[in-house]
């Protein structure tokens, strides 16, 4: 099941292919084998009779793909993108990654190296004050495969190094990011909608959280930062 979030990713990345004039060049950091983003823009890209897109990939494990639009994969954790040059990206997006690092100092500064100023990055991630991520940082993994269907990519080891979003953001901040705009989903019913019963149960919950504007509790959330940042920037936290 797609996530709300997910699909939020996608209509800004759709909406920025849309308005810029020239071949965009992307990176998807903590790809794997998935091209579900890169398709939904290629339809795009096709509708508008845009010039297409650069879109490479990066990944702590092989995430080489044969599609006409990859130019390079690099096998490389977000904390340590050192394969890849300075300022080369106009636009990078990582979907629910960023939760899985030890270290998102060290990646917010990455991040901003590889791209240019001004350019933009779009994140999906855990809320670590949900209540359902509170319960999976005391899960183990092979728990968390249960919820993911067979064609999904493996699940990896949660950290929510990051502690709280707020804390996140700040620590964007100190690598030149600047907070664009912030959107939170609820996210219980996107891991039980397989289950018979208990899915109601999670429709009902997140639908509450929704009528009571809960955003605190809300699991999934959407970061899109600009990059201020006009040299590299080393961040140890």
């Amino acid at each position: 099941m797609q996530t709300e979030a997910e699909k939020y990713l996608i209509s800004l990345l759709r909406k920025k292919l849309i308005e810029t004039k020239f071949k965009l060049k992307l990176i998807n950091l903590g790809a794997a084998k998935s091209t579900v983003i890169e398709k939904s823009l290629l339809e795009i890209a096709s509708a508008s009779e845009h010039d297409s897109f650069i879109c490479d990939r990066a990944d702590i494990e092989d995430c080489q793909i044969d599609d006409f639009y990859v130019q390079n994969s690099y096998i490389a954790p977000l904390e340590n993108l050192e394969k890849i040059p300075d300022a080369n990206y106009d636009l990078a997006f990582a979907n629910f990654v960023l939760e899985h690092i030890n270290n998102p100092g060290k990646a917010a500064s990455e991040m901003a190296r590889i791209l240019k100023p001004n350019s933009e990055l779009i994140l999906s991630m855990s809320n670590p004050m949900a209540p359902e991520f509170i319960i999976a940082s005391f899960t183990p993994t092979s728990l968390h495969q249960l919820f993911r269907k067979e064609d999904q990519d493996k699940a990896y080891p949660v950290k929510y190094s990051y502690q709280t979003i707020p804390n996140f953001i700040k620590i964007m901040n100190q690598a030149g990011w600047v907070l664009k705009e912030e959107r939170r989903f609820p996210a219980v019913y996107t891991y039980l909608y397989r289950f018979p019963y208990i899915s109601s149960l999670a429709k009902f919950y997140d639908n509450m959280l929704i009528s009571l504007n809960l955003k605190s509790l809300q699991g999934h959330v959407v970061l899109h930062f600009i990059n201020q940042n006009k040299k590299t920037v080393k961040i140890d936290k």
